[in-house]
C-alpha cells in the first residue's frame, strides 16, 4: 500500500478527519476513509485517529492508502442484470438474487456497480452509479444513475420519500389483519450488528402491507416502503412474528426445500427520471419464487 503525508492547512482546520481525507484525496469516497481509519491505517502526529476527530491546523497526518477495489469486475453470464429502460440520464434494472448491489471497501467481487460502471460517469469509485441497493439475495427493480448531476436528482427523491416503492414477500403465518400500516422503529442492534431490531430509540421506519394471497402456514404480501431502512421489511416483519420465509437472518435460519433465497422481490419503482418525466418500472416475480409458490 502507498503511504501518504500531508499537514493540516488553515482552511482545513475545524472540518472532520474523514471529510478532510475525502476531499484531500477524492479518489476514495469518505466511506473508504472511514474504513481506512477505523483500520487503524491513518495516524495523527504517529497515533491512532478516530474520523471524527475535529482537526487543528498543523496536525501531521499520515498513513496508507485505501487499496484500489475493483469495481469491474466481472459478473457471470447468468448474473449479468436485465436492463429494463435507459436513456441517457438513467439505467433501470431487474437484479438477480446472489448479486451485491456494490463492493463493501473489503474485497473486490462482482457487483451492480461492477456490472455498469463503464456505463456511467461518476466519481465514486466504490459506488459508481448507485443511488439506492437492494440486499444481495433479494431481488428486483433498481434504478442507477448515468452521470452526476441524475445522481444527485434521483438522491434527492429517495431522501425526500417521494419515491414509491412496492415489494413483494412471503412470510411466515398469517397476520392479524388483512391490511395494515406499520410504523416501527429501527436501530442496529448491539449484540449483532448484522440486524437490525425494532425500539423506540430507533429511527423512523414506516411501511404498509397488503395480503394478497394465503396459503397453508404462509402469507403473500404486497408491500410499501415509506423510508429506507436497512432490512426494514425483514426487521419489521420477524419482529411480528411473521419472518420473510428463507431469511436465514431473521428467521429460523434455515432455508424451506425449494427456496435458495429469501422469499423478498422489489416489484414496482415509481420515480422521475428527470423532472416532469414520472415513470413507472416493474418487475415481475421470478422463476424460483413462481415454482416455489406454485408447490404450497
Amino acid at each position: 500500500m502507498k503511504k501518504f503525508t500531508f499537514i493540516v492547512t488553515l482552511a482545513q482546520q475545524g472540518k472532520r478527519l474523514d471529510a478532510v481525507l475525502a476531499t484531500e484525496f477524492s479518489e476514495f469516497s469518505r466511506a473508504r476513509w472511514n474504513t481506512q481509519i477505523k483500520s487503524g491505517k491513518v495516524k495523527i502526529a504517529n497515533a491512532e485517529a478516530k474520523s471524527s476527530l475535529v482537526l487543528k491546523t498543523n496536525l501531521v497526518i499520515s498513513g496508507y492508502f485505501p487499496e484500489q477495489i475493483d469495481t469491474n469486475q466481472l459478473v457471470s453470464p447468468n448474473e449479468i442484470p436485465q436492463i429494463l429502460f435507459q436513456d441517457s440520464n438513467v439505467i433501470v434494472i431487474n437484479k438477480p438474487a446472489g448479486l451485491i448491489v456494490h463492493p463493501s471497501g473489503k474485497r473486490s467481487q462482482p457487483s451492480v456497480a461492477g456490472a455498469f460502471a463503464r456505463r456511467v460517469q461518476d466519481d465514486d469509485v466504490l459506488r459508481p452509479g448507485i443511488v439506492h441497493r437492494l440486499d444481495k439475495d433479494t431481488s428486483g427493480v433498481m434504478i442507477l444513475a448515468r452521470n452526476q448531476t441524475t445522481k444527485e436528482f434521483l438522491q434527492a427523491q429517495f431522501k425526500a420519500r417521494t419515491v414509491k416503492k412496492i415489494y413483494l414477500a412471503l412470510v411466515s403465518g398469517h397476520l392479524k389483519n388483512h391490511s395494515a400500516r406499520l410504523e416501527l422503529p429501527l436501530q442496529r442492534s448491539k449484540k449483532n450488528p448484522e440486524k437490525m431490531i425494532v425500539t423506540n430509540l430507533g429511527r423512523s421506519a414506516i411501511s404498509e402491507y397488503l395480503t394478497i394471497d394465503k396459503f397453508t402456514g404462509f402469507s403473500l404480501l404486497k408491500i410499501q416502503l415509506f423510508t429506507g431502512r436497512t432490512h426494514q421489511i425483514r426487521s419489521q416483519f420477524a419482529h411480528l412474528g411473521h419472518p420473510v420465509i428463507g431469511d436465514r437472518l431473521y428467521g429460523s435460519g434455515s432455508l424451506p426445500k425449494g427456496l435458495s433465497r429469501q422469499f423478498l422481490h422489489a416489484n414496482e419503482l415509481t420515480i422521475d427520471i428527470a423532472r416532469g418525466q414520472k415513470r413507472h418500472f416493474s418487475a415481475p416475480l421470478p422463476d424460483d419464487l413462481v415454482s416455489f409458490l406454485e408447490k404450497l
